[in-house]
């Protein structure tokens, strides 16, 4: 027989880790890389990188909203089977690139990426969500 306190510990380490790692999953990887990427991440404190993974964040609820306004719904990307997939993919991605910017041309960031670093955290950001969201999916 299984142990009820372990379900309980599990269900809760999932709810934490799927309502934290989205928000500040980006603050997390440029902390990673700021040492083996000195040149390409640039911030003068761990605050701004925080600030700027919550502002990405919003940035791509903007961006899942304007999807559905068009006509993709979650429901919809899902009958899309693997082509769903890859349109979420991509707009995960789009929107960190898109959004870093957007914060960088209106001085709402002090946060300094250079394009590799950019491109760099959108991607490996991309990935762990993707597969986060598989991981809550069969649980």
């Amino acid at each position: 027989m299984s142990n009820p306190n372990k379900n309980k510990y599990l269900a809760s380490l999932t709810i934490i880790a799927s309502l934290i790692l989205p928000i500040f999953l980006p603050a997390f990887i440029m902390m990673a890389l700021v040492n083996f990427m000195p040149n390409e991440i640039t911030h003068s404190g761990i605050m701004s990188l925080f600030i700027l993974s919550i502002a990405l964040f919003i940035i791509a609820g903007i961006f899942t909203k304007v999807l559905s306004l068009v006509g993709l719904t979650e429901q919809k990307i899902e009958e899309l089977g693997f082509l769903g997939f890859i349109i979420s993919v991509l707009t995960s991605f789009i929107s960190i690139v898109v959004g870093y910017y957007w914060m960088k041309t209106l001085h709402f960031t002090s946060v300094e990426l250079s394009t590799i670093g950019i491109l760099i955290i959108a991607a490996i950001t991309t990935i762990v969500l993707t597969a986060l969201i598989k991981i809550l999916e069969k649980l």
